[in-house]
């Protein structure tokens, strides 16, 4: 399939493709599918069999598992340009262990299992580049523990507001491009504790919420939240 320059520029950069020869760059592109999804659109149900791995390209992909009483647990939130999938596919996985849907309208290109898994198997920079990826989210997913189980609520969202902040180190802005109750899910705080706790901030002069905007008034004293916590 043909893709146009922006779709293979962050295709490139994907870790999933760093390692790859141009001949299997090329082959992988020319047997992938690109999804183009409207918000609220599923992209796979939890349990459906694993045959494609994916890179997002544009919008938001919220990945979620249900609980036994039907609540919704958000697992990730993958942002334009980051990979999902390789994991399930490096361990051995069959099947999806999560939900996927788009929370915005999206664009994700699908790229067939079982072809970069032969890939995998005849190539030992693409393995190593792989082991580099998964060793990255084990030590995200580590940190995640931390904060779920060490932390408090107000912890986990101002460690979240720090980290979403945009690079420009003069930046102090947070610029929600999913919901709220999405962030808080994924916080795994209550939509209404999320609510009380921006208050909270905000009556004490350290952020200002404007509709999708959060401005961080005073970026020391939230640094300093963290650093009394930790």
């Amino acid at each position: 399939m043909k893709f146009d320059n922006y779709t293979l520029t962050l295709l490139h950069r994907s870790p999933l493709f760093r390692a790859l020869e141009p001949d299997q760059f090329n082959a992988l592109v020319d047997t992938a599918h690109l999804y183009t999804l409207n918000e609220g659109e599923l992209l796979f149900r939890q349990g459906d069999p694993l045959t494609e791995v994916f890179v997002n390209i544009k919008g938001f992909v919220k990945l979620f598992r249900l609980t036994p009483n039907g609540d919704e647990k958000v697992v990730d939130i993958i942002a334009p340009g980051s990979s999902f999938a390789e994991a399930v596919l490096f361990m051995g996985g069959r099947q999806f262990p999560v939900h996927a849907v788009a929370l915005k309208p999206a664009t994700v290109v699908g790229i067939n299992a079982a072809q970069y898994e032969q890939m995998l198997r005849s190539s030992v920079d693409l393995c190593f580049s792989m082991m580099g990826l998964i060793s990255r989210r084990m030590h995200w997913l580590l940190n995640e523990v931390d904060r779920l189980t060490l932390h408090n609520a107000t912890f986990r969202l101002v460690i979240w507001l720090l980290e979403m902040r945009c690079n420009d180190p003069a930046c102090a802005r947070v610029v929600l491009d999913v919901p709220k109750h999405v962030v808080a899910s994924r916080l795994s705080i209550k939509p209404e504790t999320f609510s009380r706790i921006l208050k909270r901030l905000s009556d004490k002069h350290l952020i200002a919420v404007n509709d999708q905007h959060i401005d961080l008034l005073d970026v020391v004293a939230l640094e300093e939240m963290v650093r009394v916590e930790i």
